[in-house]
């Protein structure tokens, strides 16, 4: 599809500077379709911009695939940020299908170092054994030559949620007529959630990353609401599914329900989910920092206070927010031991 003079640089400003989820992902797929034309100038706009606006550029990049990119991507696989070295792994995972041999096996090591680097963020390291498991569903060899080698070293690994990982079991046979991931999370987001929340989660770990962002919205409105209506024992498997929803969203870059993290936070305490307190570091903003405050300050938990301090500086570095910032004003007066702690 050729492209008008000037239409990519258009595109990318709207990409960088746009808050309405659907226009971001309008222009993202929009300079997907121009591809190769528009690269010159998503690599130019990826090296002078920060880490706020790299994910959404890396989504382009991974949208085109182009083999050219890799030597590109591979440095931001390493990148402090996790959400940027999150959306790097994507990028780097479209590459494990080039048509050029070279350039997919440079792919897959990059990925495997990711994944074996005990130094990564968890969700880096999720992210990149699903990059590469997902390979190894088209494959029967890469799933016996690689896959298998690294879950072997992964059940060892001194990561719970690694191990957690590969121990976990794999989705059953999908019958001709059965619907596709796509339709059951359609058909979730309009309220009809399947009996067992596992099938659920496991839909949106393996389709949320594609999944319309309005989508993976209304599932996670409609998992809150039937968290409410079933007994505790039930409630924390749905608990487990919203959370996953809100990996799927926060590592796409998308604030689209950081309401609910928030309160989360405030309703759950210590017993916010892991993936949940991973996607508040990830996507949180200043509207979250007061809640995460009133959490730290109500908890005698150290391993949760000790996330809520990662949380709160990775959102305050990210924002660039500043003491004189009116939450931090206004904290510092409200609780200020929760304040000085948090704020180092």
């Amino acid at each position: 599809m050729p492209s008008r003079p000037g239409q990519s640089t258009t595109l990318l400003d709207e990409l960088l500077a746009g808050h309405d989820p659907v226009a971001v992902e309008a222009a993202i797929a929009r300079l997907a379709i121009i591809g190769r034309p528009a690269l010159r100038q998503v690599l130019q706009r990826l090296a002078e911009t920060d880490a706020t606006h790299q994910p959404r550029l890396l989504r382009v990049l991974e949208r085109i695939g182009d083999p050219g990119t890799l030597g590109v991507i591979r440095p931001l696989l390493t990148h402090a940020e996790p959400d940027v070295a999150v959306a790097a792994v994507d990028a780097m995972g479209a590459l494990l299908d080039a048509r050029d041999t070279a350039v997919a096996a440079a792919a897959l090591d990059a990925l495997t170092g990711t994944l074996l680097d005990t130094t990564r963020d968890d969700a880096v390291r999720l992210r990149a054994f699903e990059a590469i498991g997902n390979a190894g569903d088209r494959s029967e060899t890469y799933d016996v030559d690689v896959l298998e080698p690294l879950r072997a070293q992964l059940r060892r690994d001194e990561s719970a949620a690694l191990r957690g990982a590969v121990s976990m079991p794999g989705p059953p046979p999908v019958a001709a007529d059965t619907p596709s991931g796509e339709q059951l999370l359609e058909v979730a987001a309009n309220g009809d959630l399947p009996a067992q929340p596992e099938v659920l989660r496991q839909t949106i770990a393996a389709h949320g990353a594609d999944a319309p962002l309005t989508v993976l919205h209304k599932v996670i409105e409609r998992v809150r609401a039937r968290e409410a209506a079933v007994p505790a024992d039930e409630a924390d498997a749905w608990r487990v599914v919203r959370a996953t929803t809100h990996l799927a969203l926060a590592m796409r870059g998308s604030r689209l329900a950081v309401y609910d993290l928030r309160e989360s936070v405030e309703a759950l305490g210590s017993q916010t989910p892991v993936g949940m307190l991973s996607a508040l570091q990830q996507i949180g903003d200043a509207s979250v920092l007061d809640a995460v405050a009133d959490a730290w300050a109500g908890s005698s938990n150290a391993w949760f206070r000790g996330q809520l301090v990662t949380i709160f500086r990775a959102i305050v570095a990210r924002e660039k927010i500043t003491k004189r910032h009116a939450t931090m004003k206004k904290l510092a007066t409200r609780q200020p031991d929760a304040f000085a702690a948090l704020w180092g």
